[in-house]
């Protein structure tokens, strides 16, 4: 079916798209196949360049969802007159999270390995030695962005809470874009870490992934969300679902929004998501046991939802979706006043800001803090939250930095600020050290220097406190708050859920008791460098948010004796499953 066919708005039939593992020999080597034909028919350079040509205006904006999806069409198009009928598929790399270079995909009857050489060309598997012509002649490059290795992705859990937890499109957009987007595009590297990233087929696969969890978070309720289109987390004005597709000016967002419908394809489960839901359902049974009937904490994992939208009927589970309809965020831009702050933030935040710069006054003001980053509820108590901490975290710092350097409190402060925002006062300290080097001063830093480049990092335009308001100023819940302690609260896992895990996964039972601790626990998540998010016009503070609370979740779900992620089973069973 052809773009321009696209707007039509129904289908009889539509197509599936199978998780990549799941297709057969030859229907992989099809794909691959039609694949080499768009590159060598110039379909792949045009979608290339055209992903280049709109680059500021589909990332970090809320259509990028939206034109990702026409465009992955469009790639399902042109694949499919070359070669008609041929499958699309997508991969599941949430499957990969624990150990993402253990992934059949990397192999050479997959998508090839890393790049080798001097320049990191491919040359292995169906692409080896491709030659692209976008943005200029090269080969096909990956540079795995720990070496020879890939830094862990975000887990089945943390997607499905995210999935879980936004009840508004740009909630999920933004949390997809900020926070599991850019993982698999950095760890594989090369022309995937560019915006002519769709050079390496991955990024279609990739996509294809991202969308599915689009569609899975529309599936949910389906009833409201196919029609579901805001700029929730995001700075733009407001957006409407007859704004034209960026690169497609006959497609509106209106015509991407159900794939069921005009673009006339669905998903094939590929059972993390059911996997997920089953621990979380036994999680919520175990935590609401361990602290009674009734005391699931506020903000606890959420209600699993079965495929069809419907609840499912986990005991003792949460949701955060609003029954009411009613939002339960604020707009961008809205944090006006404190007027509306909850008593409890208002005291904290007058606490925080006494004046006094001591330790005790700034382990509040960090508590303040993280208070702000995880409240729930309406608008106006975000708002008022976020304007609270503004007013008394410059207070604040602006007596650390006139009293902090005292015989009485030392370095204390200067240094706790300092560890906690090292990247911005770093940019700040090497930027005044270079400024020196150019005017030919002498080295060294006296006591005012030090104090202009606090000042400068923490309360400049472009300092700490700038980009902590900028990302608490527009922050909707992506990922459910309170969850670390309701899944401190489990205790255990039951074996019999364990071997559940495995069973949806069609994976062959392991015998956890003979592999090492290590092996068993979900790794953390590795931050993203600075360029990336200002290449894709995206919150580095948001994201840094996001990237804190998939910790604090991986390191709760760690705690929980005998649990094992759906991508920690995953790798288990290829690795161990033989023995």
């Amino acid at each position: 079916m052809g773009i321009a066919a696209l707007v039509s708005g129904q289908c009889n039939n539509p197509t599936s798209r199978p998780e990549i593992r799941s297709m057969s020999p030859q229907d992989r080597a099809r794909f691959f196949s039609a694949l080499e034909k768009i590159r060598q028919n110039g379909e792949l350079d045009r979608l290339s360049k055209l992903h280049v040509d709109n680059a500021d205006t589909i990332h970090g904006h809320p259509v990028f969802l939206a034109f990702h999806r026409v465009f992955m069409n469009d790639f399902a198009s042109a694949l499919n007159r070359a070669d008609p009928g041929v499958p699309v598929p997508y991969w599941d790399w949430s499957l990969d999270a624990t150990n993402p270079i253990s992934s059949d995909l990397f192999t050479n009857s997959y998508m090839g390995g890393n790049g080798g050489g001097d320049k990191g060309c491919v040359q292995g598997g169906p692409f080896a030695n491709w030659q692209m012509n976008i943005d200029s002649p090269h080969c096909l490059t990956r540079k795995f962005n720990q070496g020879d290795s890939i830094a862990p992705f975000w887990p089945p859990e943390a997607l499905l809470s995210m999935q879980q937890t936004c009840s508004q499109y740009g909630a999920l957009s933004s949390g997809i874009e900020n926070g599991c987007h850019g993982a698999v595009h950095l760890g594989i590297s090369g022309d995937m870490s560019t915006m002519f990233a769709p050079n390496d087929p991955f990024f279609f696969l990739h996509h294809g992934m991202v969308d599915k969890l689009w569609y899975d978070w529309q599936m949910m309720n389906p009833d409201t969300r196919f029609q579901m289109y805001d700029n929730v987390n995001y700075n733009d004005p407001a957006v409407s679902a007859d704004d034209t597709i960026p690169g497609y000016p006959n497609m509106h967002v209106k015509d991407a929004l159900d794939p069921r419908n005009g673009l006339c394809y669905v998903y094939v489960k590929s059972g993390s998501s059911e996997a997920a839901k089953r621990l979380m359902q036994e999680v919520n049974r175990k935590s609401g046991q361990n602290n009674g009937p009734s005391s699931t904490p506020t903000g606890g994992a959420p209600t699993p939802k079965s495929s069809d939208g419907g609840p499912s009927n986990a005991p003792n589970s949460m949701t955060s979706d609003d029954p009411s309809g009613a939002p339960n965020s604020m707009a961008p831009n809205s944090a006006t006043g404190s007027n509306n702050a909850s008593p409890g933030i208002g005291a904290a935040a007058t606490a925080a800001g006494n004046g006094v710069p001591s330790a005790d006054s700034a382990a509040k003001l960090n508590e303040l803090t993280s208070q702000v980053s995880r409240l729930g509820g309406n608008g106006n108590d975000r708002a008022g939250a976020s304007a609270a901490l503004h007013d008394q975290q410059v207070d604040f710092l602006q007596n650390v930095l006139v009293n902090g350097m005292t015989p009485n409190h030392g370095l204390d402060m200067a240094s706790a600020f300092m560890n906690r925002h090292n990247r911005f006062l770093h940019r700040h300290a090497n930027a005044l050290l270079m400024r020196r080097e150019q005017q030919g001063e002498t080295p060294g830093m006296g006591l005012g220097d030090i104090l202009t480049g606090l000042t400068s990092g923490l309360l400049g335009k472009d300092g700490v406190v700038g980009h902590l308001l900028q990302g608490l100023g527009h922050v909707v819940e992506v990922l459910p708050q309170g969850l670390t302690e309701t899944l401190k609260a489990v205790g255990s896992i039951a074996e019999d859920v364990t071997d559940d895990v495995f069973n949806i996964l069609n994976l062959p039972k392991v015998d956890l008791s003979k592999v090492p601790e290590k092996e068993r626990q979900i790794p953390y998540v590795a931050m993203l460098p600075d360029w990336w998010y200002e290449h894709n016009n995206l919150n580095a503070t948001y994201a840094a948010q996001l990237h804190n609370q998939i910790h604090d979740m991986i390191d709760g779900y760690n705690s929980i004796q005998g649990y094992v992620s759906p991508a920690t089973a995953h790798y288990l069973a290829k690795k161990y499953g033989s023995q």
